[in-house]
């Protein structure tokens, strides 16, 4: 479903003055998607940390551990439904987690990858989007850039949740919104990007490290970010806001 944020309306001098195509996901929480979701979160924190995600951990510690994985989870899935669904089945498929330092998150059929990162802006959507001073980012991780013994990525796209985290096994429907991302050449552009040392949400290793950053002000909304990397890859598929 596509939705326009318009920043400046109602008028706001915090906001900048841009309009956002944006794709709103509602994830239905029923008994068997959620049974799905929560197997799949589980595994992928078995993956990151052996020593605290194992079958012998206590109940309210696993619920903890699924809860930090499962709106990375979540956010593959949306990417994953919504690009078959504009450019046809098995255009793009999931790929193994095999540690995070080697994680392709989606895997299009022509080679590319794609990296999706999520996060839960407190003060709202719109506010992650459209404030000038607080605007959210889209991150990669530095290494992957520029080291070549890193998995190398193509694409970066981003995932903010309108449902909060920790309502995400409660709620009946959980709202998340694809903005858009960035390229590798973007990424590795200094104009409009630069490196930062963060705790990224999301990361289930909990640890500092270094990424490249683009604001989201300044990355590619859906529609340009399908336009100028994905119908480059399918030269005969078209974008359309049906």
């Amino acid at each position: 479903m596509y939705e326009v944020t318009k920043c400046q309306e109602p008028q706001n001098s915090r906001y900048i003055e841009r309009d956002y195509l944006v794709v709103k996901v509602i994830f239905k929480n029923n008994e068997r998607n959620l049974s799905q979701i929560q197997e799949k979160a589980w595994n992928l924190a078995k993956c990151v940390n052996p020593l605290k995600a194992n079958d012998s951990v206590h109940p309210r510690e696993k619920e903890r551990l699924i809860l930090d994985a499962i709106g990375g989870v979540l956010a593959e899935e949306a990417w994953f439904h919504f690009i078959n669904r504009v450019f046809g089945k098995d255009t793009v498929s999931f790929t193994p987690f095999n540690g995070a330092n080697g994680q392709i998150d989606l895997l299009l059929n022509n080679g590319k990858s794609i990296e999706i990162r999520s996060s839960f802006p407190r003060n709202g959507v719109k506010f992650a989007i459209c404030n000038e001073r607080y605007n959210f980012k889209n991150i990669c991780k530095y290494d992957n850039l520029y080291k070549p013994s890193e998995v190398d990525k193509d694409f970066f796209g981003c995932v903010l949740f309108e449902t909060p985290k920790d309502k995400l096994i409660s709620n009946s429907n959980i709202v998340l919104y694809l903005i858009g991302g960035s390229t590798k050449a973007m990424m590795c552009d200094p104009a409009i990007s630069f490196k930062d040392s963060l705790v990224a949400e999301g990361d289930l290793t909990e640890s500092l490290t270094n990424y490249q950053v683009i604001y989201l002000e300044l990355s590619n909304q859906v529609q340009r970010f399908f336009e100028v990397n994905f119908i480059r890859c399918f030269p005969t598929q078209t974008f359309t806001r049906s």
